[in-house]
């Protein structure tokens, strides 16, 4: 019987907030809602049954960050891919969960198991939470870690506007290009049939192709940033009301190389890629007495352009290409929140209007004009929906808590793809496998005991997770497939601390979890990424992978506002996931696929200090190291995704009304797609990154300098230890001014 039609009467069920709890003696964790300075969740850290680390929203303040993307790679052990997906303790993006005021969301990307960071502003959050290890009352679907995210809550009467200019050194105050827009009638990509284009369609499409591919060119101002906030509190009812708005436009020049057998070149390309971003986020918390009403709601909507030059020494032609890709992102989070249990809906919405690859070509050896490739050509329209319903309820018997938890997950994707023939008429080549529809339904019940003697505290238990997971495709001949999977899991977890001194614990942790695969990596659906120069295809058989955790940290907390930690950890992977180039690929022809080695480990140690040297400076760093390993085919590697080490390092300083802050930033080299047979491993480069900020501070208003990329060293993705680099990415530096004002009191005011 499905838990959420229950809790329609009795309401429903799921994860206890680890860092609430009662007294435990030398571990004593108590709820609290305000957790944005360095102190408070520093306490919570050294108060929590699980090891975890935490960013306050006092120090994203000192930061140069926008999003909660370039908040994670602050926190240890942890860094960033493509400034929007989590990599923690060098395990890629799909071996972690998100928790937004306590609900679970899923994945945002259509292609991928991943959350997309850049959605949410770092404006609009209380506090960041990342749990390293296991308990009962948090997801089991994970290995790295478990990010929780606090959106701001109402603590006071204020109201403040702030504005930002960033200038960009790539981009601002250059030019930028952009294909003119045009769409499809909207009722033609919603059909659930393939048929042609109507006549009245073609006949636009001709008349207008010529001018579709040239380029209009636009002038790009500095990046802007605006956020209101407004709360109030009565003794009953309070509001909260956060609007974000930023917009950032930027330009890359990306280098990219392929190789045949041999050390031949097969193509040599230059992609100049030109990309105009708005992202939009709001808050709207409403509570009554003990009832929060939390809501979140965040869009994201990027066009990008890609003017490609280059060789084809595999067909000796001249390439100049373009594409342009419009993605559109889209998600709100409501949740109904009571001390004991909660409801909770997300929906999810993502699209591609138009995607269009439009490809130049001419012999190496002619002197005339290029000519129109009708063959490459295309054109790409995509649509996904995704609507989540779930809830938990949680209590407490004495020293035992227990709980249970429900999701259902539905998901729609469809995609329509087409072709210019000669005289520029579109002719659709859909396949049956370019659509999918999805079902989970995940169902949690967890129980644990709590136990304090003399200095030891115990915390134990198990959580049931029981995933029944439809996927329903297509071959290519059209008929049905079916991925149909029930997964039932049975995760035991134990947390023991032993309480040095007051200041002093050691922890061990050791628990069982999983890592299940998304709804589209074992889907038929297969795509071709033309900025990877790549099909990307799902696999059918991808099973879940099984994870044993072990973890030791010892942690020392010489005040209110200082932690030295030095943890150890061992994982076991049965059945990992990776991806891999698939092994009907061909240099020419690169694909994309996931599998599931047999076995797989990960070790390593982590070590984090918060110090104030004095009055005015403190010091944060942690650096972590990994060691990894997978034996498949008689060969040994490391884990793909997996990082060998990640350094983040902090420098602080403040005196009176004026602060100067440091940030550096490094993760080791790391694969990025396994290679198969004679074709080598793709790596992605080690980088340097130093962020810096000035800040004055009033009572009144803040004014807060910042730099960020100092260094602006290139990404680089190659094989056979750089001697062959495929991809070679410039970064830009941003230099960030933004001004933070109280409003005075009747300025003006927003009422719900």
């Amino acid at each position: 019987m499905s838990l959420l039609y229950v809790a329609l009467l009795n309401l429903i069920p799921g994860p206890i907030d680890t860092t609430k709890a009662e007294n435990i003696g030398q571990v004593t964790v108590k709820a609290s809602s305000k957790k944005e300075t360095v102190s408070s969740v520093i306490n919570v850290q050294r108060k929590s049954l699980v090891i975890m680390d935490a960013v306050s929203s006092e120090s994203i303040k000192k930061t140069p960050d926008r999003t909660i993307g370039d908040v994670l790679k602050r926190v240890g052990g942890t860094s960033i891919q493509n400034d929007k997906f989590v990599v923690i303790r060098g395990l890629s993006d799909r071996y972690n969960s998100v928790l937004v005021n306590g609900s679970l969301i899923g994945s945002t990307e259509p292609d991928k198991k991943s959350f997309s960071f850049d959605l949410i502003p770092s404006n609009t959050i209380d506090n960041l939470i990342v749990y390293k290890t296991a308990s009962p009352d948090l997801p089991g679907d994970f290995s790295g870690g478990v990010i929780k995210l606090t959106t701001k809550v109402v603590d006071t009467k204020s109201k403040s506007f702030d504005f930002g200019l960033s200038y960009g050194t790539l981009s601002s105050f250059r030019n930028s290009w952009s294909l003119p827009s045009y769409t499809l009638p909207n009722n033609f990509l919603t059909t659930k049939e393939f048929r042609s284009l109507p006549s009245e369609i073609r006949k636009i499409e001709s008349q207008k192709i010529i001018e579709q591919y040239q380029l209009s060119q636009s002038f790009n101002i500095p990046n802007l940033t605006m956020v209101y906030n407004q709360s109030k509190m009565t003794k009953k009812f309070s509001y909260l009301t956060n609007i974000t708005l930023r917009n950032s436009r930027n330009i890359t020049t990306t280098e990219r190389k392929d190789y045949m057998s041999g050390n031949d070149l097969m193509f040599n390309y230059t992609d100049k890629v030109y990309t105009n971003t708005t992202n939009l986020g709001t808050i709207i918390n409403l509570k009554y007495k003990k009832y929060d009403l939390k809501n979140t709601i965040n869009y994201l909507n990027e066009n990008s352009v890609t003017n490609r030059n280059g060789v084809n020494y595999d067909n000796e032609q001249l390439i100049t290409s373009s594409s342009s890709n419009h993605n559109k992102k889209f998600i709100l989070m409501s949740q109904f929140v009571t001390p004991r249990y909660s409801l909770n809906y997300t929906l999810l919405h993502r699209s591609q209007p138009d995607y269009r690859v439009n490809p130049f070509a001419k012999n190496i050896s002619s002197n005339g004009d290029s000519t129109f490739i009708w063959r490459d050509s295309y054109r790409f329209w995509s649509t996904m929906n995704e609507h989540t319903f779930g809830g938990y309820y949680n209590d407490t018997i004495g020293k035992f808590k227990y709980g249970v938890y429900e999701q259902l997950k539905y998901r729609n994707f469809g995609a329509r793809v087409f072709r210019y023939e000669p005289n520029y008429i579109l002719s659709e080549i859909t396949n049956n496998t370019d659509k999918y529809n999805a079902f989970s339904n995940l169902f949690a019940g967890y129980g644990m005991y709590t136990k304090t003697y003399n200095k030891f505290t115990a915390s134990g238990g198990i959580r049931i997770e029981n995933q029944i997971f439809k996927v329903n495709t297509y071959d290519f001949s059209g008929r049905p497939q079916q991925v149909d999977r029930n997964y039932l899991d049975l995760l035991p977890s134990l947390n023991l601390i032993y309480g040095v001194t007051s200041n002093k614990n050691i922890r061990l942790s050791l628990s069982k979890t999983v890592a299940r695969p998304e709804f589209r990596e074992v889907s038929n659906f297969s795509f071709y990424d033309f900025v990877r120069n790549a099909q990307v295809i799902g696999n059918t058989n991808l099973s879940r992978t099984q994870i044993t955790n072990i973890d030791l940290r010892y942690e020392i907390y010489p005040t209110s506002k200082e932690i030295i930690t030095f943890s150890t950890f061992y994982k076991r992977f049965v059945k990992p996931i990776e991806q891999i180039v698939d092994n009907g690929s061909v240099p020419s022809n690169l694909i994309l696929t996931l599998s599931n080695p047999n076995l797989a480990t990960i070790y390593g140690g982590e070590l984090e200090i918060r110090k104030s040297i004095n009055n005015n400076f403190t010091i944060y760093s942690n650096l972590s190291y990994f060691k990894s390993e997978v034996n498949i085919q008689g060969r040994t590697r490391q884990l793909q995704g997996q990082s060998p080490y990640i350094i983040n390092t902090g420098l602080f300083y403040t005196k009176g009304k004026y602060s100067v802050n440091m940030f550096y930033n490094r993760i080791g080299e790391r694969i990025s797609a396994v290679g198969f047979q004679g074709y080598p491993d793709i790596y992605e480069n080690a980088r340097d990154v130093i962020d810096m900020t000035v800040q004055y501070q009033t009572k009144k208003m803040s004014i807060k300098f910042g730099v960020s990329d100092l260094l602006g060293q290139y990404s680089k993705f190659y094989q056979n230890n750089q001697d062959r680099t495929l991809i070679k990415t410039n970064n830009e530096q941003t230099i960030n001014l933004t001004i933070n004002y109280k409003l005075w009191k009747n300025w003006f005011h927003l009422w719900w």
